[in-house]
């Protein structure tokens, strides 16, 4: 399924997967002055080309190698011809993707093969010039677009959500945590997230989402040395876990967040969240 909705000169397209008709998973791709950003899952690869059919497109950019934002790519250039720019560590996994787990195969549909350019330092447009700002931890090659003259930050999955409680096991936290800083740094007026939408307060949304993870270290810390369990300091920090953990097999789950954070802990780990 596909709908669009504006912001001024940015077009967020919405894609949900479905099943008999229920929404399961949604994931937003940009368009933004003849750039397509991010792609979508390769199960709404079709409904994605028609509504490309109406519109200028010109190159099409993925922030990072994962299905549900670059799943469309392979579609895209063989329907309409248009070059696919990615990140130079996921050129190499785009042109030959890797046989996807049951769930992932489920939700997003295994991607076709697609040769892509590998992304320079920066993206231009008629009107934007992009910077490519490399930022790893939700996996190794994921980048951000970065346009200072607006002050728009398009984030690909760096944020997700304020106080993002589920983690993917090959997910590294603490590399999350310092690509968050640097992007807080360029001081970005708007936040573009493929999840979250549009976030205008995007310099107060990342320091939040850098300080519930760093006071949740603390408080695992606090509880790992009054002799709890990881699945009990989880489960009493984040509640039990739900139903993606389950079908995922324990891939994206809560407990990989808390172990993430009881191994890598930040400099402000060592202060009570009370001294906040």
């Amino acid at each position: 399924m596909l709908r669009t909705t504006t912001h001024g000169p940015i077009t967020r397209i919405h894609l949900t997967r479905t099943i008999l008709g229920r929404p399961i998973y949604s994931v937003s791709a940009y368009l933004i002055d003849g750039l397509l950003i991010d792609c979508g899952p390769p199960r709404v690869a079709p409904e994605l080309i028609a509504w490309c059919r109406q519109h200028r497109i010109q190159q099409v950019v993925t922030t990072h190698h994962h299905e549900d934002h670059s799943g469309g790519a392979g579609p895209l250039r063989r329907a309409l011809g248009l070059p696919v720019l990615a990140p130079a560590a996921a050129v190499q996994v785009l042109a030959s993707f890797p046989r996807l787990e049951p769930y992932r195969w489920i939700v997003w549909g295994q991607p076709q093969a697609v040769l892509a350019q590998p992304l320079a330092e920066t993206v231009e447009t008629a009107h934007h010039r992009f910077r490519v700002i490399p930022t790893p931890g939700h996996c190794p090659d994921h980048i951000c677009l970065y346009e200072p003259q607006q002050g728009w930050l398009f984030a690909g999955d760096l944020f997700i959500h304020e106080q993002a409680r589920y983690m993917r096991a090959d997910e590294d936290l603490a590399t999350l945590v310092r690509s968050l800083r640097q992007v807080l740094a360029l001081g970005p007026d708007l936040l573009i997230c493929s999840h979250a939408g549009l976030i205008d307060d995007a310099c107060g949304a990342i320091e939040r989402k850098i300080i519930y993870w760093e006071t949740r270290g603390v408080q695992a810390r606090i509880l790992q040395r009054s002799g709890l369990s990881v699945r009990a300091i989880t489960k009493r920090l984040l509640g039990d876990e739900g139903f993606l953990t389950l079908f995922s097999a324990g891939h994206i789950s809560k407990i990989n967040l808390i172990r993430s954070l009881l191994s890598h802990p930040s400099p402000q780990q060592g202060k009570d969240p009370g001294d906040r």
